[in-house]
């Protein structure tokens, strides 16, 4: 059976170069995401944690190509960049929800005070 391949074309944002990796050379180390025309390359970190989903990815196309359906698979970045802007815009505002409840939790606490001070005063004055 032949071995599966993927092509990743890569368009580097500093030259503006194209350039094509395989990713079975990224997750066996033997090509690095660098632009072979200006030498830019990603971060170590999000190198490694790009390997380690490419390599997720294939495991998890081959077990369901062998089983179930055939796979080819067609990603824009761009697209990808548009649901992620649109998760943090989510994100945002889901912690600006936060903020506000914790808001109203610290006015809710301040009027718990109030009622207890009054209370004390209550008691005093007897």
């Amino acid at each position: 059976m032949p071995r599966p391949t993927m092509s990743i074309d890569f368009t580097c944002q500093k030259c503006e170069a194209s350039f094509e990796l395989e990713a079975q050379d990224l997750i066996e180390g033997t090509e690095k995401i660098i632009c072979p025309h200006c030498d830019s390359k990603a971060p170590a970190n999000l190198s490694e944690d790009f390997v380690a989903a490419l390599t997720e990815m294939r495991a998890q196309i081959a077990t369901l190509s062998k089983k179930y359906f055939a796979v080819t698979l067609a990603l824009e970045a761009e697209e990808l960049e548009d649901e992620i802007d649109d998760d943090d815009d989510d994100a945002d505002e889901e912690a600006e929800d936060d903020d506000l409840d914790e808001d109203e939790d610290d006015e809710e606490s301040e009027d718990d005070e109030d009622y207890d001070d009054e209370a004390e005063d209550e008691e005093q004055d007897r």
